[in-house]
């Protein structure tokens, strides 16, 4: 019983400190494809700040392996899964930078617009990330010309440009609203030259028209009616105000 008693804990710290050994390092002796088949396991698991774990390790212990380009890939996409959006789009930079040309490069481009595009705000607020968005994915559609990506790319310009033209019309109309047509006017102004072609187009010459209007600027109101009626015919805006000024 002695002997038992002496030992038994002796044997425990020894068996803890193996199994402390091997669960310490769960990348220990794996190659470079077996980890990126691990993260790709995680990812398809839905377990996306595992294969996080698992791909950074990777591309930090091996310089060279085949399965480098798509595990940088499959970092950014786990990134952007897991709504770490800055991450993300860092990591679709690195592989643009690093394997320019390569047939997954319009994937990471669409990526990276796919990140800034999450990142933009409700209307109301500022509209830096949506600027960002606008500009990288309209470079998708000029770089890759054709593609699925370019396809997609274009459908998320234009999300974001009418978003823009949204947050300029709220503007107007705030201070439409207060009476202060003068800042509305501009503000209307804006989205009529910069987002010509959304709906806010007409909604902005209908808003220069009124504004004008309730100043007692005649001339400009008539001006502000007669482009709204040729641009935008079919409007309801256009219908709103007639061919003689409407009411």
């Amino acid at each position: 019983m002695y002997r038992r008693a002496r030992w038994f804990p002796v044997l425990a710290v020894a068996a803890y400190s193996v199994g402390s050994c091997a669960s310490a390092d769960p990348y220990r002796g794996l190659t470079a494809e077996q980890m990126y088949q691990r993260g790709q396991q995680e990812y398809a698991k839905h377990d996306y700040d595992d294969a996080v774990k698992t791909l950074n390790r990777l591309l930090s212990s091996f310089a060279a392996s085949d399965v480098l380009p798509d595990a940088r890939l499959l970092l950014a996409d786990a990134n952007y899964a897991k709504g770490d959006y800055l991450t993300a789009q860092a990591e679709y930079d690195r592989f643009l930078d690093r394997y320019p040309g390569t047939p997954k490069a319009p994937a990471a481009a669409l990526g990276g617009c796919r990140c800034l595009v999450a990142l933009s705000p409700v209307p109301q607020r500022d509209q830096t990330y949506t600027q960002d968005a606008l500009s990288r994915c309209r470079n998708v559609v000029v770089d890759y010309p054709g593609s699925p990506e370019s396809k997609e790319a274009t459908e998320l310009a234009s999300e974001m440009r009418t978003k823009l033209a949204d947050s300029e019309y709220e503007h107007a109309d705030y201070y439409f609203r207060r009476k202060l047509y003068d800042s509305a006017i501009k503000y209307y102004q804006f989205v009529d030259s910069l987002y010509s072609g959304t709906k806010y187009g007409p909604m902005a010459l209908l808003g220069i028209y009124k504004a004008n209007r309730a100043i007692g600027y005649d001339d400009l109101a008539e001006e502000a009616r007669k482009k709204l009626v040729e641009k935008y015919p079919d409007s309801p805006e256009a219908k709103s105000v007639g061919t003689d000024g409407g009411s």
